[in-house]
């Protein structure tokens, strides 16, 4: 059975970014698709999958991957992303019946319905490594594709059973298992016969969970405050109702100063963990990456993202999607311990692995890719 402690990091005393011998050259990770080349690709998609009524959305979703995959360069060689629509498709659609029956069966009886979430709950572990056995094999990088070795057992320990402890440990546990489930999902991952390993200190998990937390209460502090003072200041005009006689002002005015709040929370969070996943992983040979993502910049990113978004009614998600993907790429960079040319595995890529579990991923918005 895999070894599921954790390996410390003896390295520099920032964990985010690690450091090494510089014998070979950085490889920068290069994203070379534009705003435009993908506005093309998702205005089709949209339009084809609201006349099919969702059912294109399989070929939408391989168009965009394939998109992203091959405008995504390193070491002078793009990604590739070979995975076809049809099992996808066959996979949403046992989505779409199984949240419906969770519907269907809150509308009879709230018992029977807590019944449902229990069988998703139960099946979520299963699905979790369907789903990444299935990117997996489909995702390549110089011919050689990637793959994901199953582990059930993994799966329900770290994905179910540990779970059930967040409650009685005030959720203290949680940054422990967040840890963990980063290991198991990278160690179970294979380049051709390579494989990773995962080098964290749970301490840094902890670092960034009470660090979220004090974020929170000061971006929410924060929020409160201009809330308050734009609604008071507005009711104490004379002649003046208030926003609080008029909802959709109110409701917008809670948006405005509640989402940036939001976006501030995600964007630490998401940097901080992302920077510790990239930056533990580390493939057979010493190759290692080194992500720098920054809290502000993502920030930044996201908060213009949305206003051009909402300014646009929609059209410039597109753009949005391809400026965060250039951020990512441009902070990630492959740091090889020798000739990426000589680098080379037999291909063991699985054969029969369906596409359910990629399916229910994106349909339950569970993040488990790298």
């Amino acid at each position: 059975m895999h070894d599921e402690t954790l390996a410390l990091d003896v390295g520099p005393s920032d964990p985010e970014v690690p450091a090494r011998p510089r014998a070979w050259p950085d490889q920068p990770f290069e994203f070379h698709g534009s705003g435009r080349e993908y506005f093309r690709i998702w205005i089709v998609n949209l339009a084809l999958s609201i006349v099919t009524l969702g059912i294109y959305s399989a070929w939408a979703s391989v168009r965009t991957r394939r998109y992203f995959y091959a405008n995504i360069w390193l070491a002078g060689s793009p990604f590739e992303y070979s995975a076809q629509p049809l099992p996808i498709l066959r996979g949403r659609l046992i989505a779409v019946l199984m949240f419906g029956c969770y519907i269907l069966a809150g509308r009879t009886s709230p018992k029977l319905q807590l019944v449902a979430a229990a069988v998703i709950a139960i099946l979520l572990p299963w699905l979790i490594v369907r789903g990444l056995a299935f990117r997996a094999r489909y995702s390549s990088w110089r011919g050689l594709p990637f793959r994901f070795e199953p582990d059930f057992r993994g799966a329900y320990k770290w994905y179910l059973a540990m779970y059930l402890l967040i409650f009685p440990t005030l959720g203290l546990i949680y940054p422990w298992i967040k840890a963990r489930q980063q290991q198991w999902t990278v160690t179970h991952h294979r380049y051709g016969n390579a494989t990773f390993d995962f080098e964290a200190d749970v301490t840094d998990y902890y670092i960034v969970l009470f660090a979220t937390i004090g974020i929170t209460i000061l971006a929410l502090v924060c929020a409160g405050f201009i809330l308050v003072g734009v609604t008071g200041s507005s009711a104490g005009h004379p002649g003046t109702p208030g926003l609080k006689n008029h909802p959709l002002e109110l409701l917008a005015t809670i948006y405005a100063v509640y989402l940036p709040a939001y976006l501030a929370i995600y964007a630490y969070s998401r940097s901080r963990m992302l920077n510790l996943l990239y930056n533990g992983a580390r493939l057979a040979g010493g190759h290692r990456l080194r992500s720098t993502l920054g809290f502000w910049a993502m920030f930044w990113i996201y908060v213009s993202n949305l206003v051009a978004i909402i300014c646009t009614v929609g059209l410039a998600t597109a753009w949005a999607k391809v400026r965060m993907v250039r951020y990512r790429a441009s902070h990630i960079v492959l740091q090889p311990a020798g000739d990426l040319d000589a680098f080379v595995a037999e291909t063991t890529a699985q054969t029969d692995v369906g596409a359910l579990g990629a399916e229910m991923d994106g349909f339950f918005s569970i993040d488990i890719g790298l």
